[in-house]
């Protein structure tokens, strides 16, 4: 062999080892590795919280070779999904409040163990998605652990929906689509232990915040008042984005606001 060509072909080899030594060696996920059965993790089936108390989720992280952060992202579930790491939670009402909670972490080593607390509204009630994401120190995003955290209200009036034209909404599994000048009977129930001094549904159009149709359900002070009603949508509404209302308010002046979205066309 030319000797010439057989050095040139070991300082190719050698220079492909130098380069394959310096690249990224490191491509295993970080992980949520807690152990099975807490109530107060991502991994849990579903988070249980009370408005106006304080909730701690905590979670072990892992990476074979070291962690570089966590971020938690904490918001409501309504109108919307995650493409990966959630579980299927079907029709959602808005909570009548915007609260979430963004925050992130820095972690090191190769386990780590962190909680994040959290001061739950009094102003909120439903279903709130928990968003874990995890990034190690060579730059590897694991997929998103998600679960859902449900919030209960004792100190607002409530609303819930039974059945919209005669379907129950928890069977939906996507935004209503209306049609401008149809009637849509909304069954469902508005509760408070002060009893309810006012309840209202209307149809707002989102574009310029202008209620279309409203409804005084008169509850006049009962604790407990079931209603069928028609929603009706104007002949001449425009195509678009809608929000269904439901705002109460109970005998000792505490407000909520409920709804969800729907697609006239």
């Amino acid at each position: 062999m030319n000797f010439s060509i057989s050095n040139s072909i070991m300082a190719l080899a050698s220079v492909a080892i130098i380069f394959t030594s310096c690249g990224k060696t490191d491509t295993e996920f970080p992980t949520v590795c807690t152990e099975a059965g807490s109530e107060t993790s991502v991994l849990a089936d579903e988070i249980e919280a009370i408005a106006g108390t304080t909730v701690t989720i905590t979670d072990v992280f892992c990476d074979n070779e070291e962690l570089s952060e966590v971020r938690w992202d904490i918001h409501n579930a309504a109108d919307h999904s995650h493409e990966e790491g959630e579980s299927e939670e079907g029709f959602v009402l808005h909570s009548g409040t915007e609260w979430e909670e963004l925050e992130t972490t820095s972690l090191t080593g190769t386990s780590s163990t962190v909680s994040i607390t959290l001061d739950i509204p009094l102003t909120s009630r439903g279903v709130w998605d928990v968003v874990v994401s995890l990034v190690d120190e060579a730059g590897n995003a694991g997929t998103d652990v998600v679960t859902q955290m449900h919030i209960e209200n004792e100190h607002l009036p409530e609303f819930t929906l039974s059945a919209v034209n005669g379907v129950d909404p928890a069977t939906w599994t996507g935004e209503p689509e209306w049609s401008a000048g149809a009637s849509v009977t909304l069954s469902g129930m508005v509760k408070d232990e002060d009893g309810v001094a006012a309840a209202v549904i209307s149809v707002v159009h989102e574009a310029d915040e202008t209620t279309v149709w409203e409804l005084s359900l008169e509850p006049n002070g009962v604790t407990e008042l079931e209603f069928i009603v028609d929603a009706l949508i104007p002949a001449d509404a425009e195509a678009g984005e809608y929000h269904l209302e439901m705002t109460a308010t109970d005998g000792a002046g505490n407000a909520m606001e409920t709804g969800f979205h729907v697609e006239v066309e």
